[in-house]
C-alpha cells in the first residue's frame, strides 16, 4: 500500500512537468523554458521529500527502539557522527570540485546545471564519507598497546587504529581528482558550445580558448594527485608489514633490507614531480623546460615536444625499475640461494606476532607434556570418576531428530539446535543438553495464516527440553529433566517459570502485543490456554503518528485500520537475538551458535559470543580456515559475552578480556554500552562458555604456529591437523568438544572445550588443546603434548578395529537388514589423567533408527583404550568389560608362586570371556603366539 501511496506522490509531482513538455504555441521559447524548469524543480521537490520522509521514518524509529532498549547514547554518537563526517565529506567535494571547475564557465545555464550536479557528486562524496565512522571513532579513542613492532618501533595500535583511517582517506582523494580531472575538459567544451548555441549540432565555430585554461588546471591537479601517491607511498611501507612476498607473511629480508628504502625514494620523487607540475601551472618558462610544453592564450592551442612524452615516460620507467626489476636480481641472486639464513628473524616476527593475534602465544598457552598410559585400569577410573560420569553419550544430531519427533508437540514448534551447558543439579556438577522450543509460523494450517494469527495471536515459542548428556531409558531414549509442555520437571534444582520465547534464534518477524487480541500461549489436549505479554521489551505504537511511522516501516496499512489496538499495544521487532545485538554494535562479529541458558530463577536468556576481529594486526597470518566468516582476519579475541532475555528482549554486553585493546576503544567510543566482567551476575557468569568457534580458529592456526623455531616452521616438519571420525558412512574431522576434566591440578572437575590433533597425514593422536571455561581460570588455554616417537591410536584406528571387530561388525550388520538404519555417533576421545600420564579412552554411542522413522534409540556404547575394544547396552556396562578384561591380562600374568587373594579376583565366568575375546582379536591379527598364550591361561 504505501508503495503505492509513494508512487501517486511521485506521479502527482510529476504533473507539471507532463504540462510544461505538452506542445503549446501560445508560449515564447522562454516561457516554455521557465515552465520546464519550473516542473522540473517540483518533481525534484516531490523526489526529495519521499526522500527525506523514506530517512525520516528509518532513523526515528531506530532511535524508537534503541531508547527502549537503553542504547540511545550508541545510537546518537554514530548518528552525530555519520552527520558530521556527511557535511564535512560533502563540503569537502562541493568546494573543491566548484573552485576548480566554476572559472570555466560565464554561461547561467551550465553555472546552474554545474552547480546542481556538482550538489549530487557531493551528496554521494558525503554517504562514502559518513560510512568511514567506524574508522573515526577507533581513531578518535585509540589506546596504546604497549606492542611494538620490531621493524619500525611502532604501537600496533597505529597498524589497528591509524592506517586503516589513513588508507581510507587516499582512495576518497583519488577519486574525487579524477572526477576533476575529467570535469575540467568536459566543463569548458560544454560552456564554449553553450556561448555558441551549437550544442545540438556541431562545434566547429566553438572557440577553444579555454584550452590553455584547462591545462593549467590539469597541471595543478596532477601535482595534488602525486602529492596524494607520496601519501600513498608513505602508507606502503607500513603495508610492508603485511606483506606476501617473502617465506611468511610481513615484513622479509627484501621488504626491510630494499624495499621500503624504495618507496622512500618513490616517496621524494612523487614529491619532487608534484612540484614541478604546480609550478608549471604558473609558469611558462618551467613548463617548457621539464615538460616541453607551450600554452597559446591567444588560439587557444597547446604546443607540445619530444619532453612532453619522454618526461612522463621516464619517470615511470624509474619506478618500474625502482620496484620490479632490481627487488626480482636480489631475490633471486641473494635471497633464493641463502633464504633460511636470511629470513629466519622474520619467520620470528611472523611467529610471534601470529601467535599475539590469535592468543596462542605463551602467556596465554600453557603446555604441558605427559607420558602415554595405554591400559586404563580402576585407578584411573577412580581418578577420573568425575570425568566419565559426564561421557556424552547423545551425539547432537541423533538427539535432535528424537527431539522432533517427541517433543516439538506441535507442527508449529521447532527446535533450532542443541546446546550444551553444565548445571549443579542435586548438588551435583552436571552436564546437560538443552533445546529451546521456538514458533515455526510457516508451519501454521494455511487457513490459519491470516494477519491476525501471524502478527497478533503466534507471537512467542515455549519452554525448552533439557536432558543429561549420559542418560537414556531402557528404551533407548533420552531420559528428560525437563519436557513437554507445559513443562514436567523432574529435579527440585532445574525449573522453569517464564518459558514464552519471544526472542530466539529464529524468530526474524515483527508482531503486536497487548492487544485487544489475546495470544495464543500454548496447547492443552483439546484446548489451548492463551496469554498477554507482560514485559519491558518492545515500542509503544498507541499514537496516530507512531501508527503512521511503523506502517510506513513495515509495508503494514492494516495498523490503520485494525480494531485490536489500543495506547498499550507494543510493536516487538529485530527479535532474532544475533540480529539485535548486531544492530546495536555493529562492529563486533558474532558466533553462529548462540545457546540458550535456565536461570535459578527459571528464566530463559540466551548468550552469544561476540568477537573483535580485525586484518591489520602487523606481522601476522591471516585465517583462511574452514569458518568462512573469519577469512582474512589476523587479529581475535572473544572479548564480549552478549546476555539476552528470550522474554523482554534486554541486551547485556559484557566484556570478559580487558586486555584486548579493541574493545577497550571501543568502550571509550561507547561509553556506558558495555559492563565490565564483575557486574554479570553469578547466575549467569556460572555458564560462560568457550566458544567453538573461537577455539577453531585458533586451533587451525596453532596446528602450525605451533612450531616457534624458525627452521622448524621453515621445513614444515611438525604440522598437525585435527583428529577424524566417522559418523554414519563418512568421514569427517572430529570437531572440538566439551567434557569434564579432571585435571590433575586442579580440586575440581573443569568444564572445559577440547579438540584433538593429529600429525598431518596420519592417524595417531599427539597432542590436544583445551580451553577452560569455569572461573576463574576461564578462556586459559591448555596444550597437551606427548613425547616424540611414540604413538597414540587416533579415532580413525578405533574405528577400524570396531569394524575388524567380529562380534560389532556381525551385529551392526544384522540390525542394518531388518529395516534399520545403524548410525554411529561422534567417536569422543576423552583424556583422563593419573599425575603426569594422560591416557586416552575412545567412546562411541550407537544408534538404531527404524527406516520409516527418524527416532533413533541407543542400542550400544562402544569404549575402548589403547589395547581393548568393547561396547555394552551401556556405557557402564561397557567400562565393566574393558576393566574387566585389563583385569584378567594382569590376574593370569602373576608368576607362579605370587601370593593372590581369591577376593580380589574377578568370577572365573568373566575371566574366561574376557581371556577368550582376547584370544579371537589377538587370531584376527595374526599374533598366534599371543592368542596360543591366553588359550593357555584359559586353560588354566
Amino acid at each position: 500500500m504505501f508503495l503505492i501511496i509513494g508512487t501517486i506522490v511521485f506521479l502527482l509531482g510529476s504533473i507539471p512537468l507532463i504540462l510544461a513538455l505538452k506542445p503549446d504555441g501560445t508560449l515564447s521559447a522562454e516561457q516554455r523554458r521557465k515552465k520546464v524548469s519550473r516542473g522540473i524543480s517540483i518533481l525534484l521537490a516531490d523526489i526529495a521529500l519521499i526522500v527525506a520522509f523514506n530517512v525520516y521514518a528509518g532513523i526515528f524509529s531506530d532511535f524508537l527502539w534503541f531508547q527502549q532498549v537503553g542504547y540511545e547514547n550508541r545510537f546518537l554518537t554514530v548518528l552525530m557522527t555519520q552527520v558530521g563526517l556527511f557535511l564535512a565529506g560533502a563540503t569537502a567535494a562541493f568546494l573543491l570540485l566548484f573552485s576548480l571547475l566554476k572559472p570555466l564557465t560565464n554561461q547561467r545555464r551550465v553555472t546552474t546545471w554545474l552547480t546542481a550536479l556538482l550538489v549530487l557528486i557531493a551528496l554521494f562524496y558525503g554517504t562514502a564519507t559518513s560510512g568511514m565512522w567506524n574508522q573515526v571513532l577507533l581513531f578518535l579513542n585509540r589506546t596504546p598497546s604497549g606492542i611494538e613492532d620490531p621493524i619500525f618501533g611502532l604501537s600496533t595500535s597505529f597498524y589497528l587504529f591509524s592506517l586503516p583511517l589513513l588508507g581510507a582517506i587516499v582512495p576518497w582523494a583519488t577519486t574525487l581528482i579524477i572526477v576533476g580531472a575529467v570535469g575540467l575538459p568536459l566543463v569548458g567544451i560544454i560552456n564554449a558550445a553553450a556561448a555558441h548555441k551549437e550544442i545540438s549540432s556541431n562545434f566547429s565555430s566553438v572557440s577553444y580558448d579555454f584550452v590553455p585554461r584547462v591545462a593549467r588546471k590539469l597541471l595543478l591537479l596532477g601535482g595534488i594527485a602525486l602529492f596524494v601517491l607520496s601519501l600513498n607511498s608513505l602508507l606502503s611501507v607500513f603495508q610492508l608489514m603485511y606483506s606476501t612476498e617473502g617465506t611468511v607473511v610481513g615484513m622479509g629480508y627484501l621488504d626491510a633490507e630494499y624495499r621500503r628504502y624504495a618507496h622512500f625514494v618513490s616517496i621524494a620523487l612523487y614529491v619532487l614531480a608534484g612540484v614541478v607540475l604546480i609550478v608549471s601551472a604558473y609558469s611558462a618558462r618551467v613548463r617548457h623546460i621539464f615538460l616541453g610544453l607551450h600554452l597559446s592564450e591567444q588560439v587557444g592551442a597547446i604546443h607540445t615536444s619530444a619532453r612532453t612524452a619522454i618526461v612522463p615516460l621516464g619517470f615511470i620507467v624509474i619506478l618500474f625499475v625502482l620496484h620490479s626489476i632490481i627487488p626480482s636480481f636480489i631475490m633471486q641472486l641473494k635471497v633464493r640461494p641463502n633464504e633460511i639464513t636470511l629470513e629466519r628473524p622474520y619467520i620470528q616476527n611472523n611467529i610471534e606476532f601470529t601467535q599475539r593475534g590469535f592468543g596462542i602465544d605463551s602467556g596465554r598457552i600453557e603446555r604441558r607434556k605427559y607420558q602415554v598410559g595405554r591400559d586404563i585400569d580402576r585407578r584411573v577410573v577412580n581418578q577420573n570418576s568425575r570425568t566419565l560420569k559426564n561421557i556424552r553419550l547423545w551425539d547432537p544430531r541423533a538427539l535432535m531428530d528424537n527431539l522432533r519427533e517427541q517433543q516439538e508437540i506441535r507442527l508449529y514448534y521447532e527446535f533450532n539446535d542443541v546446546d550444551i551447558d553444565r548445571y549443579w543439579v542435586e548438588g551435583e556438577y552436571r552436564q546437560l543438553m538443552l533445546s529451546t522450543r521456538e514458533l515455526a509460523k510457516e508451519d501454521l494450517d494455511p487457513r490459519s495464516q491470516t494477519w491476525v494469527s501471524r502478527k497478533l495471536k503466534y507471537t512467542h515459542g515455549y519452554g525448552l527440553v533439557m536432558l543429561p548428556v549420559n542418560e537414556f531409558l531402557p528404551q533407548g531414549k533420552p531420559n528428560f529433566f525437563i519436557k513437554n509442555i507445559p513443562a514436567a520437571e523432574q529435579t527440585k534444582s532445574l525449573r522453569i517459570t517464564r518459558p514464552q520465547i519471544y526472542y530466539g534464534e529464529r524468530t526474524n518477524d515483527h508482531v503486536y502485543v497487548r492487544t485487544k487480541e489475546k495470544e495464543f500461549d500454548y496447547p492443552s489436549g483439546q484446548q489451548n490456554v492463551y496469554t498477554t505479554y507482560e514485559g519491558k521489551g518492545g515500542v509503544s505504537i498507541g499514537s496516530f503518528w507512531r501508527k503512521v511511522l511503523f506502517a510506513w516501516r513495515f509495508s503494514d496499512y492494516r495498523l490503520f485500520f485494525s480494531d485490536y489496538f489500543t495506547n498499550e499495544s507494543l510493536v516487538l521487532f529485530r527479535r532474532n537475538i544475533v540480529g539485535r545485538a548486531a544492530t546495536i554494535a555493529p562492529f563486533l562479529i558474532y558466533d553462529e551458535d548462540p545457546y540458550a541458558v535456565l536461570t535459578p530463577e527459571g528464566h530463559i536468556k540466551y548468550m552469544c559470543d561476540a568477537y573483535t576481529v580485525s586484518s591489520r594486526y602487523p606481522y601476522s597470518e591471516a585465517y583462511r580456515g574452514s569458518l568462512s566468516h573469519f577469512n582474512g582476519v589476523n587479529y581475535i579475541r572473544n572479548s564480549v559475552k552478549v546476555v539476552i532475555d528470550a522474554y523482554d528482549g534486554s541486551v547485556e554486553f559484557y566484556i570478559v578480556d580487558e586486555d584486548d585493546v579493541l574493545i577497550q576503544t571501543y568502550h571509550k567510543a561507547f561509553p556506558g554500552t558495555f559492563k565490565t566482567l564483575d557486574q554479570m551476575p553469578e547466575t549467569i557468569r556460572a555458564h560462560v562458555r568457550y566458544p567453538v568457534d573461537f577455539l577453531t580458529v585458533q586451533a587451525e592456526m596453532y596446528r602450525v604456529y605451533h612450531m616457534d623455531v624458525p627452521d622448524v616452521f621453515y621445513q614444515r616438519e611438525d604440522v598437525w591437523q585435527f583428529a577424524s571420525e566417522r559418523y554414519r558412512a563418512e568421514f569427517q574431522r572430529v570437531e572440538p568438544y566439551y567434557v569434564m576434566l579432571d585435571l590433575p591440578t586442579h580440586a575440581e572437575p573443569e568444564f572445559s572445550l577440547v579438540a584433538a590433533f593429529t600429525p598431518s597425514n596420519k592417524n595417531v593422536i599427539n597432542a590436544w588443546m583445551a580451553g577452560l571455561c569455569d572461573f576463574p581460570r576461564y578462556g586459559k588455554l591448555l596444550v597437551f603434548t606427548y613425547p616424540k616417537g611414540i604413538e597414540v591410536l587416533g579415532p580413525r584406528q578405533i574405528e577400524a578395529r570396531i569394524d575388524q571387530d567380529t562380534e560389532m561388525s556381525q551385529a551392526m550388520t544384522l540390525w542394518g537388514q531388518r529395516g534399520s538404519q545403524v548410525i554411529r555417533g561422534n567417536l569422543l576421545p576423552i583424556p583422563l589423567f593419573d599425575q603426569d600420564t594422560l591416557y586416552i579412552m575412545y567412546v562411541e554411542p550407537i544408534y538404531l533408527q527404524a527406516e520409516n522413522a527418524q527416532l533413533p534409540e541407543l542400542k550400544r556404547v562402544a569404549v575402548a583404550d589403547q589395547q581393548q575394544v568393547v561396547w555394552a547396552p551401556s556405557f557402564q556396562g561397557a567400562l565393566r568389560r574393558i576393566l574387566g578384561a585389563q583385569e584378567a591380562i594382569e590376574e593370569a600374568e602373576v608368576p607362579e608362586g605370587a601370593d593372590t587373594e581369591p577376593s580380589n579376583l574377578p568370577d572365573n565366568l568373566r575371566q574366561a570371556q574376557n581371556l577368550f575375546e582376547q584370544f579371537r582379536r589377538l587370531s584376527a591379527q595374526g599374533d598366534f603366539a599371543q592368542a596360543g598364550e591366553r588359550i593357555q591361561k584359559l586353560g588354566e
